[in-house]
């Protein structure tokens, strides 16, 4: 068997490589805590048991991309991301457009 190997160039990195990869790795250690914060928020919202985290979790189930969702629901992925982590509510109007753009009916519990 033919184990595959990574292609790889091995070299020295320039002075100016070295630096711009210095500042790349201090940018990601920045921005880093706020992303995971966002993320543990985008997980708790999607476990609600409420009509918000429902739609958050079709949200996260569906197969189109959040830019494609935002843009059949006409709102901002912004606005989408910002509700995912429970930061924002959306208006009833929204609420019906996403619905329909996921394939979600409400149903009254009997």
């Amino acid at each position: 068997m033919n184990e595959r190997r990574p292609n790889r160039i091995l070299r020295e990195l320039t002075p100016s490589e070295k630096e711009r990869l210095t500042k790349y790795r201090q940018q990601v250690a920045q921005e880093l805590p706020d992303l995971q914060a966002r993320d543990q928020m985008r997980k708790d919202a999607r476990e609600e048991s409420t009509l918000s985290g429902e739609l958050r979790r079709a949200v996260h189930a569906s197969e189109l991309s959040l830019s494609e969702i935002a843009a059949r629901v006409a709102v901002t992925p912004l606005v989408l991301d910002d509700f995912l982590t429970g930061e924002r509510t959306l208006r009833s109007d929204v609420i019906d457009r996403l619905a329909g753009v996921l394939g979600c009916e409400l149903t009254r519990a009997r």
